[in-house]
């Protein structure tokens, strides 16, 4: 009988039934997942060049149809190849000195890092977390006027809700002082303070979770991480308040950055994009080099693709799709996609408060992806559904 293993399949199971060399199980991984590599507009000749070394290597390139001819000048190209034969070309291209392959080997060489394997950690005054799955950060929005009217606290509630999310399972509370909801206004620096850090002191000292504090003012971080805050997350990626990187940088704590266009009030007249996942991937170099000669360093950053934020349905649903090309980043990655208006859309235009299971089927996915931190309202269905995704995924212990 001859019959198909899905992808899905434990590889390492199927060598040790086999009866493999354990010594060769990293070579069998290696060749068990193809990559599709994109190389964006290169002279013709370099991109038929690229087709030419990926055939020698056992890969394949897509290029231009007219690349072989030279009736086009430029042509992008699509890679299809194992690690294994992605450095075969790149040691190729090492020994082209022209049209730009060695910077392109140079990057071919940087995306081989194992990136989705190796632990993620982050340090915070309370101590060290490990990104070794998914986890989740609880939303607690000191605002009146956040969309999910059942997030809204007092200090009382805010605390009671702190202790909940902690027994059910997170590891993080976001909280927030104003509302970046699509259309909102921004509050001032003193009535950010006057709302969040009773909040922060009071779950520092009566919980061990870590405290995060969506702002992007550098005054209101600095007070924050003085009442004991673990990071900080930033919806302007560092670029609204200029001493926000200095800020975060002195105090050497973790900080998301967000991408956004425009802020809160003008965003969702600005989403349009020609290249939605391009211009972030741009979007977050950019970002982190700006972080990184501000004395940021790269251990402290975490990036969120912002769904929802300057992106329609159409958008937020092309981030998930392709959400493995910001985890190649190699940073850890936030995704916040709680009871938001495109999961009402997908499930018949409905209000926040009937968006919960269509929140739990995207963290159910963002698990199985591998994403780090998953910001949501709902501790416990969402730590319920990334428990029984690892199960299928990674095996479970039932001592």
């Amino acid at each position: 009988m001859v019959r198909l293993i899905s992808d899905d399949a434990g590889l390492t199971d199927l060598l040790e039934r086999v009866g493999a060399d354990p010594a060769s199980f990293p070579i069998f991984r290696e060749k068990a997942k193809i990559l599709r590599i994109w190389v964006e507009d290169v002279y013709y000749a370099a991109a038929s060049i690229i087709k030419q070394e990926c055939l020698s290597c056992g890969a394949d390139a897509a290029v231009h149809r007219h690349a072989i001819t030279g009736k086009v000048d430029r042509s992008s190209v699509l890679i299809l190849a194992t690690r294994t034969q992605v450095r075969c070309l790149a040691q190729k291209l090492g020994r082209m000195p022209y049209w730009g392959l060695s910077d392109i080997r140079s990057q071919l060489l940087n995306l081989l890092e194992p990136i989705r394997e190796k632990a993620l950690i982050l340090s915070m005054p309370s101590g060290q977390l490990e990104l070794s799955h998914s986890m989740v950060m609880a939303i607690v929005n000191a605002t009146p006027d956040s969309f999910f009217a059942e997030s809204r606290v007092n200090l009382e509630s805010a605390l009671r809700k702190a202790k909940a999310a902690e027994s059910e399972g997170a590891v993080f509370v976001d909280v927030g002082g104003e509302s970046t909801r699509p259309g909102a206004e921004p509050v001032s620096a003193d009535e950010e303070l006057r709302r969040i850090l009773p909040i922060v002191s009071a779950v520092k000292q009566e919980t061990r979770l870590f405290v995060s504090v969506d702002t992007y003012k550098a005054s209101v971080a600095k007070a924050a991480l003085d009442a004991g805050a673990d990071m900080i997350n930033d919806i302007y990626g560092l670029g609204a308040d200029e001493d926000m990187a200095r800020v975060v940088a002195d105090y050497g704590v973790p900080v998301a950055i967000m991408h956004m266009k425009g802020t809160p009030a003008t965003m969702q007249s600005l989403a349009q994009y020609s290249d939605l996942m391009k211009e972030l991937v741009e979007y977050f170099k950019e970002r982190i080099d700006y972080a990184l000669d501000r004395g940021v360093k790269e251990g402290q950053i975490v990036i969120d693709p912002g769904i929802g934020f300057a992106k329609l349905p159409i958008h937020n649903l092309e981030i998930m799709k392709r959400i493995d090309e910001l985890l190649s980043l190699g940073f850890p990655v936030l995704v916040g996609h709680s009871r938001k208006s495109t999961i009402g859309k997908i499930l018949g235009d409905v209000p926040p408060e009937e968006r919960l299971h269509g929140t739990v089927a995207w963290t159910a996915y963002l698990a199985w992806k591998g994403v780090h931190l998953i910001r949501v309202h709902d501790v416990k269905p969402n730590v319920d559904a990334i428990k029984s995704v690892l199960a299928v995924k990674e095996g479970i212990s039932w001592q």
